[in-house]
């Protein structure tokens, strides 16, 4: 079964941020857990992490996350609540939406800049530079593998 585009997005959305279940090798796991120990395992290969900088890295790493998603929740939820009143907010509540987002997109690059050193400081700068590329390569990862387990459930 192929999943058009849309539809996926919004599974791995859920598999980020929803208690939902997905179910791995036959059995249900929570789907943080489930996303986390793939995050794991895809990371500290993708970077080549050894086992002290793994101990070091994923803290921080961690850290960098759990900020990033407070800032990316409060967004959502600001741009949720425009797209439920946009008809009835008035010029200045509009602008100041426009201006919160702009500033959640600063803050975002705030933190990124701030752990872009905690980084430095842990690990050499040609493993600080696959933790970037691995980013983008676990989100298209983590969506073969849902589309995958769609097309197996069909057989």
């Amino acid at each position: 079964m192929k999943l058009p585009g849309k539809t996926t997005c919004l599974l791995v959305f859920f598999l980020l941020t929803g208690p939902f279940t997905v179910w791995s090798q036959g059995k249900d796991q929570p789907a943080h857990e489930y996303v986390t120990s793939e995050k794991i395992a895809f990371f500290t290969e993708k970077i080549g992490l050894t086992p002290d900088e793994a101990k070091k890295f994923w803290p921080i790493y961690n850290a960098y996350w759990k900020k990033k998603n407070a800032i990316i929740e409060e967004r959502q939820n600001k741009m949720s609540y425009y797209s439920e009143h946009y008809k009835n907010l008035s010029p200045g509540e509009m602008e100041n939406l426009a201006d919160n987002y702009i500033r959640q997109e600063v803050q975002k690059a705030q933190l990124l800049k701030e752990y872009h050193e905690k980084f430095k400081k842990i690990l050499p700068i040609e493993k600080v530079m696959k933790i970037y590329k691995a980013d983008y390569q676990f989100k298209a990862y983590l969506l073969k593998k849902i589309k995958n387990s769609g097309e197996e459930q069909d057989q």
